[in-house]
C-alpha cells in the first residue's frame, strides 16, 4: 500500500528536472553506476531494487537495503541545502546528535570528517550499525537504538516497508507495541558529551518532534552552544518553534522550504 509519507519522483514532473539533474551527476561523480540505475528504474516504474548492494558516496560507504530507498538518502543532492549548511560550518561545531538517523549517512560523513556523532535509530538500527561498521568509524559514533519522546515508554510503529525511513509512531493502532521510546535528557547523559561541546542536533521523527523536545527539555535549557534542524510545513503552525522557545530564546531561519534552523541565544 502507498504510504500518504512516501514521495515517488516522475519523469513527467519536469520543474524536478534540475534536482534530478543533480542526483544523475553526484551517481556518475563517483562511479555509482548501479544506484544511478536504481534511481532511474524507481523514477520510470517506481520499483525499488531487489537486492542488497554495496557501494560509495561522497558520504561514504554504504550497504543499499532491498526494497528501499537507500540509494537515495547517500546522495548529496539528497537534502543538499542541509548538507550546504554542514560544509558551511563544519569547523563551528564539535558533536552531531542526529534524532532519527536512519543508515547513519549523516553520521559516518561527518565522522569521517573527525566529528563526533550520536545516532539514534528505532526501526533501521541493524543498517546503521553495518554502514558504521563498514566505514571503520565505530570511535567515533555512539548508537542507541529507540526512537525519542516526552517519556519512557513502549509504543507501536507503523513500519512502512517500503520506506522505512517514514516508519512512524501511530497512536490510534490497537497493535502490539514495537519500539522503545527514550527521553532525550536521559539517553544524552550516556553519550560522552562535556560542558563546553559545540552542538548540532536535527530531528527527522516522522511528526515526534515537539515530543522529543520535550523530553529534552533539561538539555536543551543546560546548553549553551545549540543549533537544531528540523522538517517544518506550513500545517505545523511552527509547533517545534514554539515548543523550543517554552524552554529557552532562539533566532529561526530557513534552510529550504522543508527544513528549518533553530539557533539557541546565550
Amino acid at each position: 500500500m502507498s504510504s500518504p509519507f512516501e514521495y515517488k519522483p516522475s519523469w513527467k514532473s519536469t520543474s524536478k528536472y534540475g534536482k534530478y539533474f543533480l542526483y544523475f551527476t553526484e551517481y556518475l561523480k563517483y562511479g555509482d553506476f548501479k544506484s544511478l540505475g536504481a534511481s532511474l528504474r524507481y523514477m520510470f516504474a517506481h520499483k525499488l531494487p531487489r537486492f542488497d548492494y554495496q557501494t560509495s558516496s561522497g558520504m561514504g560507504k554504504f550497504i543499499i537495503r532491498k526494497n528501499s530507498q537507500d540509494f537515495q538518502f547517500i546522495n548529496y543532492a539528497y537534502e543538499k541545502a542541509i548538507k550546504d549548511f554542514f560544509v558551511s560550518q563544519i569547523d563551528t561545531f564539535d558533536v552531531f546528535i542526529d534524532v532519527g538517523a536512519c543508515i547513519g549517512e549523516y553520521d559516518i560523513w561527518l565522522a569521517r570528517q573527525g566529528k563526533r556523532c550520536v545516532a539514534i535509530e528505532p526501526v533501521s538500527f541493524a543498517g546503521l550499525r553495518r554502514n558504521i561498521e563498514l566505514n571503520k568509524v565505530e570511535d567515533k559514533i555512539v548508537t542507541f537504538q529507540c526512537g525519542a519522546g516526552a517519556q519512557k515508554e513502549r509504543v507501536y510503529f507503523e513500519i512502512l516497508e517500503n520506506y522505512l525511513g517514514a516508519s512512524h509512531f501511530d497512536p490510534e493502532a490497537d497493535k502490539e507495541p514495537n519500539v522503545d521510546i527514550e527521553k532525550l535528557d536521559d539517553l544524552l547523559k550516556r553519550a560522552n558529551l562535556s560542558d563546553s561541546d559545540r552542538i548540532i542536533m536535527k530531528l527527522d521523527i516522522e511528526g515526534m518532534e515537539p515530543q522529543a523536545i520535550e523530553g529534552a527539555k533539561e538539555f536543551i535549557a543546560s546548553r549553551k552552544d545549540l543549533r537544531i534542524i528540523y522538517e517544518h510545513f506550513q500545517e505545523d503552525n511552527y509547533r517545534n518553534d514554539k515548543a523550543l522557545l517554552a524552554i529557552a530564546d532562539f533566532t529561526f531561519q530557513n534552510l529550504d522550504k522543508v527544513n528549518r534552523l533553530a539557533i539557541k541565544k546565550g
